[in-house]
């Protein structure tokens, strides 16, 4: 189900936002500020971010860049400040758009249909990490980059691909057969898919999503599909 995490601190339009989105199908997180916000990103990855700029605990803008929100995921700015230059602060803050209020909720969910699906078919999310596809970066759940190699790295984008279906282990070798052969062994996967679990378990107490699926392979279940 498409997610949105609408950040307002106005109860009145927070309640319309949420009701009206839901009642389209979205599921929808709700946020009254910053920290709340935050909150919210520890544990759930939205579709879209929608942001507004006057917060109590912060300026919108200035908290997105601080964050790298536009590079987690869709973000659209909700604002009444409507000068050229507070537009241009919200794109160069990674903001995919910018709404000025007062609001048309038809509209506001034809931008962020828009958005989702810009952003669907390159960023995978999963527990809260991030997988861009494009520029071939994966993002830990508060925000850091992950290197990772060539390797781990197609593995882990089969497998988010896939889920919550099992991959099987020549589909994965498959994946990564533009290696040096001499370097592919029947326990490629296997160690690629080992390294891959030390990574993730070294910025994270949680069960990681990547299983192992007797006589089949491997799997990335998020804990929404457990």
């Amino acid at each position: 189900m498409p997610s949105v995490l609408v950040v307002e601190d106005s109860p009145e339009l927070l309640c319309m936002i949420t009701d009206y989105l839901q009642g389209e199908g979205l599921q929808v997180w709700p946020a009254a500020s910053i920290a709340e916000m935050e909150r919210r990103l520890s544990s759930v990855t939205p579709g879209v971010i929608l942001l507004d700029v006057n917060l109590p605990d912060g300026d919108g803008i200035l908290q997105a860049k601080r964050l790298s929100l536009g590079e987690r995921c869709g973000l659209i700015f909700i604002t009444s400040r409507d000068t050229s230059e507070d537009i241009i602060a919200g794109l160069d803050a990674g903001g995919d758009d910018y709404v000025t209020k007062p609001l048309s909720l038809p509209a506001l969910h034809a931008r962020i249909r828009s958005v989702l699906r810009r952003t669907r078919e390159t960023v995978l999310t999963f527990d809260g990490w991030i997988l861009d596809l494009i520029r071939r970066e994966f993002f830990t759940p508060d925000g850091n980059l992950m290197p990772l190699t060539s390797g781990e790295f197609n593995i882990l984008a089969a497998l988010a691909a896939s889920r919550p279906q099992p991959v099987d282990r020549d589909y994965l070798l498959d994946v990564i057969s533009n290696r040096d052969p001499r370097d592919v062994s029947d326990h490629t996967v296997d160690t690629l898919i080992a390294r891959l679990r030390r990574k993730m378990r070294g910025v994270t107490s949680a069960e990681l999503p990547i299983v192992t699926v007797r006589g089949m392979g491997y799997a990335l279940i998020s804990r929404e599909s457990r």
